[in-house]
């Protein structure tokens, strides 16, 4: 009987610190990651509903000092003008960041007296930049009448890897959201960061210190069940694929399949659809540019080439595009243009306003004429 109570006691000790010792874990965990917690509850509140049917939105700690930021940010904007929308992944969303970009911009708007709004966000493509227009429209009354929307060459792949499989469709079979990530750690989910967010934002010590370590432990099993599940489905070879990291987006640069190539095209011809239908909007303005492995010919399927083919076997009215493809870059050393290292090419600040944004503004003082 002694040893049972013995035993019995041993363990409340030992789970009693397994418990503490979690609670510290997280505790360490939320305040390494303190920078990138939501600094209040609307700001949290909105970054999560919208991330419910845009799989995700501009990071915490980069914007948030108006919420809508998240979503989207005025360059400039008058009483009763005309709107250019401006859409994309990080190529546009940095347009706002890089100081000579965003004064190109404002001046542009002001010179034309027309409102701009940015409304880039990284790894955003056809579908996300379909369901965010609806949701611009509709949520906060933005109606342009010239949209600029550029198609990087990783938005095959985004739409292959990362978004189709995550498509929530009405009984119509429209496309009306993708589903944000939760409890599987990929590059986009911000389980832990809602979270620790409204764990800190409404909580005080030793409450708080509780929520933690169930927190922690919640999300241990709801992971791990995840995981398991994910290499049963894929394949212990294919474990890593599921993630869609970079190796995995890029891949399609080399290799472009017909099913892939349908599913891609079917996406961006649904967002262009939408546009095209919408009587509000005079000119569409798609925009393209080489990375830095087309330069080199290493990359082997280039999205330039995939818009000229669905404009060209449509009949699209508004649509045009700007494909730098055909820019004359012999007079420029390549590899200055690109950031160095980066996987994505970015382009370097300097090439970014100069090149980029000079031209997409130039194409459309034409189209303002």
């Amino acid at each position: 009987m002694r040893n049972k109570i013995f035993i019995f006691f041993s363990l409340i000790v030992f789970g009693s610190f397994v418990y503490l010792l979690i609670g510290i874990i997280a505790y360490l965990e939320l305040k390494k990651n303190e920078n990138n917690l939501f600094k209040n509850r609307e700001s949290l509140i909105f970054h999560k509903k919208y991330s419910k049917r845009l799989h995700h939105l501009r990071d915490s700690n980069r914007w948030g000092k108006e919420k809508n930021d998240y979503l989207f940010s005025n360059i400039k904007k008058y009483k009763n003008s005309n709107l250019i929308l401006l859409q994309g992944d990080s190529w546009v969303e940095q347009s706002q960041e890089i100081g000579g970009s965003l004064k190109l911009l404002e001046n542009f708007s002001r010179k034309n007296n027309i409102s701009i709004i940015n409304a880039g966000i990284t790894s955003y493509s056809p579908s996300l930049m379909n369901i965010q227009f609806n949701l611009l429209k509709k949520n906060f009354n933005l109606k342009p009448s010239i949209v600029v929307a550029y198609i990087d060459q990783t938005d095959i792949g985004d739409e292959i890897c990362r978004y189709n499989p995550s498509k929530i469709l009405n009984d119509n079979n429209e496309l009306i959201g993708v589903k944000y990530e939760e409890y599987t750690s990929k590059i986009y989910d911000y389980t832990k960061i809602y979270n620790y967010s409204n764990i800190k934002l409404n909580s005080n010590f030793p409450v708080k210190f509780f929520k933690l370590a169930n927190f922690k432990i919640k999300y241990f099993l709801i992971r791990t069940t995840k995981r398991f599940k994910e290499i049963s489905e894929v394949g212990w070879s294919q474990r890593g694929n599921v993630k869609c990291r970079f190796k995995e987006i890029q891949k399609y640069l080399f290799n472009l399949d017909q099913k892939s190539k349908n599913l891609f095209l079917n996406s961006l011809n649904e967002y262009l659809k939408i546009l095209e239908e919408d009587i509000e909007i005079k000119k569409i303005l798609l925009v393209s540019f080489p990375h830095y492995k087309h330069q080199i010919k290493e990359y082997k399927i280039n999205v330039s080439n995939l818009i000229d083919e669905l404009i060209e076997n449509n009949n699209f009215s508004k649509i045009s595009h700007l494909n730098f493809n055909n820019y004359d870059f012999s007079k420029l050393e390549i590899k200055k243009i690109y950031l160095d290292g980066d996987p994505s090419s970015h382009l370097n600040e300097k090439f970014h306003t100069e090149l980029f944004i000079k031209n997409i503004l130039n194409e459309l003082q034409r189209k303002l004429r």
